[in-house]
């Protein structure tokens, strides 16, 4: 009898070990934004170009390029979406949320609704993946127009404004890389440097001020989404994009993110533009 008792106490103690050791690690997050409290593990920000008009087909391919990367966003990660305008970068992001995590990405107790609540864990990647993907189709929904662009400028200032990459768990959730995603025509056009006026010789963007006004180290990733357009008897199609990394060169360190084939993409062109 004692043997038995002494099983039975076992087979409670293994699986109550059992259920700590798989239980998740939870996390305290931020009600309004769904991050950890103690910071996001990196941030994905993609700026957005609203200096001239985006075609509907073109618009249509971000809103696709979005939503992939919203499947596709690491958990704890944050995604903020931002804009510029004449005026350069507008340092509040329309929107900005952490992936709290698929009920995929739980353990089996977790999904089971053992160790966690399924129905819980649904409702605040839903509300993550709604709240962004309707932030993304508003902005879009307006009209684009400025007297000049300064896109190089408002890269600067989204660079210094990122947070820092925050260490939740060295072994699950370690700290990531930011990375900025600049969905914008390349055409930059200030009293500064201009694109329209000096078009896209690299001595001219050496001679001018720009090398020195907007030099900075980037340390986060940088992908490219080119708008394609003419403009002003200007194909920015036509600007090699050995030309445009170079250019980036004079003001970034390390160029090897933006010299990768893969950081650098096309938006679909509407075919009348």
């Amino acid at each position: 009898m004692v043997i038995g008792a002494l099983l039975v106490i076992a087979a409670i103690a293994f699986g109550v070990y059992y259920l700590y050791s798989n239980k998740e690690q939870q996390f305290q997050s931020n009600a309004e934004d769904l991050c950890p409290v103690n910071g996001a593990r990196a941030t994905v920000a993609i700026l957005l170009d609203t200096t001239d008009e985006i075609s509907p087909v073109t618009k249509k391919d971000i809103q696709n390029r979005t939503s992939s990367i919203l499947n596709e966003l690491p958990r704890f990660y944050r995604l903020s979406l931002y804009t510029m305008n004449e005026d350069g970068l507008n340092p509040s992001p329309k929107a900005t949320l952490c992936n709290p995590g698929k009920l995929n990405d739980m353990g089996q107790l977790a999904r089971d609704g053992i160790t966690a609540n399924p129905e819980m864990i649904k409702g605040k990647y839903n509300q993550f993946k709604q709240t962004m993907s309707r932030a993304i189709d508003q902005i879009l929904a307006q009209k684009f127009e400025a007297q000049q662009s300064p896109l190089l400028g408002s890269l600067q200032n989204l660079s210094v404004s990122l947070p820092t990459p925050t260490t939740l768990d060295a072994d699950k959730y370690p700290a990531g890389r930011n990375k900025i995603i600049y969905v914008t025509d390349l055409l930059e056009h200030t009293p500064v440097y201009s694109m329209y006026v000096q078009n896209s010789n690299l001595k001219s963007f050496q001679r001018s001020r720009a090398n020195e006004k907007f030099g900075k180290k980037y340390e986060e990733d940088i992908e490219i989404w080119q708008v394609q357009r003419n403009k002003f008897g200007i194909s920015n199609v036509n600007i090699e994009k050995p030309t445009i990394t170079e250019e980036l060169e004079v003001i970034s360190k390390p160029v090897k993110v933006l010299m990768n084939e893969q950081k650098f993409s096309y938006l679909t062109r509407d075919p009348e533009n």
